[in-house]
């Protein structure tokens, strides 16, 4: 059996780390710079129809 592609090694280790660390660090930036400014509409309700009602 042939393969068709290998992942080479710890490629998905360097993936991973970097996910994790850039929600980390969104998170320390959310702290510093304060939610209402990095995510200002996140607490305002919306009349706009959803899937859940």
């Amino acid at each position: 059996m042939t393969q068709m592609f290998t992942i080479p090694a710890n490629t998905l280790l360097v993936f991973g780390l970097a996910i994790v660390l850039a929600v980390i660090g969104f998170v320390v930036y959310g702290f510093i710079k304060g939610w209402k400014n990095v995510i200002p509409d996140y607490d305002k309700k919306k009349d706009e129809l959803t899937i859940d009602g």
